[in-house]
């Protein structure tokens, strides 16, 4: 009985987080895009500095990093928001106190995306 009923939380729990990624899935996203060194993918130093600025993002309350990736010479990083000009105007904030602004490029995406669509 007991690990019946320890099955059945745990898939309650499952379900109410599947809920949950769905919904933030459905939010507005914003599309941050660093320039890289080269021409290709990301160095380990640059993929430390991109996962600084999402850890800043989810931080500061900004919003939920959905997608993340590097290639052709960019570095890029999708956020689900409530509002996306708040959003490009507090990520743009945020690259200027890091230094990174004029190499990046902060913009909606419409429709909202992600790597496995």
């Amino acid at each position: 009985m007991i690990p019946l009923l320890a099955l059945v939380v745990f898939g309650l729990y499952v379900r109410r987080e599947a809920e949950r990624i769905r919904a933030e899935d459905l939010r507005p996203r914003v599309m941050v895009k660093l320039k890289l060194a080269g021409e290709g993918m990301a160095t380990p130093g640059e993929v430390h500095l991109r996962r600084m600025i999402e850890d800043a993002i989810e931080t500061r309350g900004i919003g939920a990093i959905a997608d993340t990736g590097s290639g052709e010479g960019w570095a890029t990083i999708q956020v689900g928001v409530a509002d996306q000009g708040v959003a490009i105007e507090q990520i743009g904030g945020l690259l200027r106190e890091r230094g990174l602004f004029d190499g990046a490029v902060v913009g909606s995406v419409e429709p909202p995306t992600t790597a496995l669509q």
